[in-house]
């Protein structure tokens, strides 16, 4: 399938299972970046993160503690997936309408992300240092990881529009490779 046919079977698809293909997408998007700050942490070790310090600070917020150690190891990177699958519809909604949003194969939306979250909204809320505070390294690293996030938010999407016999996508994904067809 070409870009043409992905663009107008993406746009016939329903609201629906544009939603399930977003959750999907971004599950996908979010293991790819974590797997990069697996590979090439953006922070050093004991700094928390920025995800880390929003969830704390939720948690001083409503309990007036912060969330204990044992829970941080859970809770962060169920969030993270959360708000990966989130942000995931939220891409695959707008495609849907604005396919210009795919542009540079999802890397545009991944730079997109990075430069209002990572280096405006984060520091704006005192959650992650400044721009000016961080060090070339730390920046590149969440600008080359948010890249990938991108490629692969696009990359999955683009699959599942591909195999919207929903039942053959549902079987592809179990692993299986036959089944019966859902509708």
């Amino acid at each position: 399938m070409n870009d043409g046919e992905i663009d107008s079977k993406s746009a016939s698809i329903g609201i629906a299972k544009t939603f399930l293909i977003g959750l999907a997408a971004g599950f996908a998007a979010t293991a790819v970046k974590t797997l990069c700050e697996v590979i090439s942490p953006p922070r050093a070790p004991g700094v928390p993160s920025p995800l880390g310090n929003a969830i704390d600070a939720v948690a001083m917020l409503t309990t007036g503690h912060p969330l204990p150690e044992a829970t941080k190891t859970w809770a962060e990177p169920l969030v993270h997936f959360l708000f990966g699958m989130g942000a995931g519809v939220v891409y695959a909604l707008l495609v849907r309408n604005i396919p210009l949003v795919r542009l540079g194969y999802g890397a545009l939306c991944g730079i997109g992300f990075w430069l209002f979250a990572h280096e405006f909204l984060l520091p704006l809320m005192h959650i992650s240092p400044t721009p000016a505070q961080m060090t070339l390294w730390a920046q590149g690293n969440e600008f080359v990881s948010h890249i990938f996030c991108g490629i692969w938010l696009e990359f999955a999407r683009r699959f599942a529009c591909r195999h919207l016999a929903w039942g053959r996508l549902l079987t592809v994904w179990a692993g299986c490779g036959r089944g019966r067809v859902m509708r």
